[in-house]
């Protein structure tokens, strides 16, 4: 027996499943997102990244919701063993985004949060899944 070196865990991916559930998150939390957008616009109090309509935020502070949503959607698609860890990184930062303006605009921060648990809860459920069926 050779017990210089320690046994390589197995590393277990997420099935096709789980990769389908957190797609749908994603996908559903770009069309909340997009909700919120319009209805921060609508009734004139837009949120930090796309200021009032008068003067439009930035295009790289519009990229940055975007970005949140895009990044966990491709590594599901092409790098799923990391896609648990990419996917409650940016469910986090997404709560980070709407608790930046809990203050001046409170009610479509409070929008956003919830979005960012929701995906930050589907997040927690696939590993929890993955480390009981190891």
């Amino acid at each position: 027996m050779d017990f210089s070196s320690p046994p390589t865990p197995i590393e277990v991916l997420p099935s096709d499943g789980w990769r389908t559930v957190t797609t749908i998150t994603w996908a559903g939390v770009f069309g909340s997102l997009l909700a919120v957008a319009i209805s921060s616009r609508t009734i004139g109090r837009p949120i930090w990244w796309l200021g009032p309509s008068s003067a439009p935020a930035s295009p790289f502070l519009i990229t940055i919701p975007l970005a949140l949503v895009v990044i966990p959607l491709l590594t599901t698609f092409r790098a799923p063993r990391h896609m648990t860890t990419v996917s409650w990184v940016c469910s986090l930062a997404l709560i980070g985004t709407g608790i930046a303006e809990l203050a001046s605009n409170p009610a479509i921060s409070l929008a956003v949060v919830v979005i960012g648990v929701a995906a930050l809860m589907e997040s927690i459920a696939v590993v929890v899944v993955m480390r009981q069926y190891r």
